[in-house]
């Protein structure tokens, strides 16, 4: 009797802890781009409207449940300095050729991007003899796009809006401050943000591509090795866990079609493998069999 008590403690467990196991398993690392800016450049924050949606974005990926448990954002930092390292920059449009580098040199398999496509503020007052009410809307329309950086291929594609509306009472001659100028710029920012988030969450592409388990193959990439082991740049954070089995590849080349230009693929080939054998939260050691190096990309078996 004791023993069957037993066991269905241990089936109650597997069950609470499996689905949030099976979560972390599936979760796929990604960059998130500079967003590109195409709103009018009359404005005197207009090189801060970029960043701040970027920030934006990043910030309403990490408050999304359904989002936070199937992606693993790379640090800002992080991303910053190997680019650097690598001497490519996250600012400016993302070509085909970039986005394959970047894929290469991190080990991710989507970049998320986008841009503003529109940004106003406009302001109507009225009034009689200098004392009167005046009504602001700011408005934002962003695209977010994911992109594979295999292909290039553009994976999902949304926009959306958002506004923010104030009123009140004004002095003749009064007009909004500087502060209260980005102060409406950034919550109609972050509203376009939160809205364009919730569409890329229910865009059927990105159900379909979850669905199809197309997320679920972990890639990541080698720290450095030290004779056998060979220390990854993936943690408990992202899901691997000790006897996950991992193939090693060494990637050459970009694959690029000479007449389109479109990346085709990459030029890779499969030099060891290994088996996961501690792990850390942001990283983790595996024993292996073959040929391994630094920057070599490791793929879960």
């Amino acid at each position: 009797m004791k023993a069957l008590f037993r066991l269905v403690g241990a089936l109650a467990i597997v069950c609470m802890i499996g689905p949030s196991t099976l979560e972390a398993q599936g979760k796929i690392r990604v960059a998130i781009w500079d967003f590109e800016n195409n709103a009018q450049q009359s404005w005197w924050f207009y090189n801060d409207l970029g960043p701040a949606a970027r920030n934006n974005i990043d910030t309403a990926f990490s408050e999304s449940d359904m989002l936070s448990s199937r992606f693993s954002v790379i640090e800002r930092e992080k991303l910053d300095l190997v680019l650097k390292e690598q001497g490519l920059s996250t600012s400016g449009a993302l070509d085909q050729q970039t986005a394959a580098k970047v894929g290469q040199v991190l080990g991710i398999k989507y970049i998320i991007t986008g841009g503003i496509d529109k940004f106003a503020i406009n302001t109507t007052k009225g009034g009689f003899g200098g004392i009167g009410g005046s009504y602001t809307k700011a408005e934002a329309k962003i695209n977010l796009r994911l992109i594979d950086t295999t292909t290039a291929e553009r994976i999902v594609a949304v926009s959306a809006e958002g506004d923010v509306k104030k009123g009140g009472g004004f002095v003749k001659g009064a007009s909004l401050s500087r502060e209260d100028e980005w102060g409406i710029a950034s919550e109609a920012l972050e509203k376009a943000s939160e809205a364009v988030v919730k569409a890329f969450e229910a865009h059927k592409g990105l159900n379909k591509l979850v669905a199809g388990g197309s997320m679920g193959g972990t890639e990541g990439k080698i720290i450095k090795v030290e004779g056998n082991r060979a220390w990854l740049n993936m943690g408990t954070m992202s899901g691997i866990q000790v006897g996950d089995r991992y193939d090693v590849f060494s990637l050459g080349e970009a694959l690029v079609d000479p007449d389109t230009g479109q990346v085709l693929g990459v030029d890779e080939s499969q030099i060891g493998s290994g088996e996961v054998v501690e792990v850390q939260d942001r990283f983790s050691i595996m024993t292996f069999t073959g040929t391994a190096s630094a920057k070599n990309t490791v793929r879960k078996q």
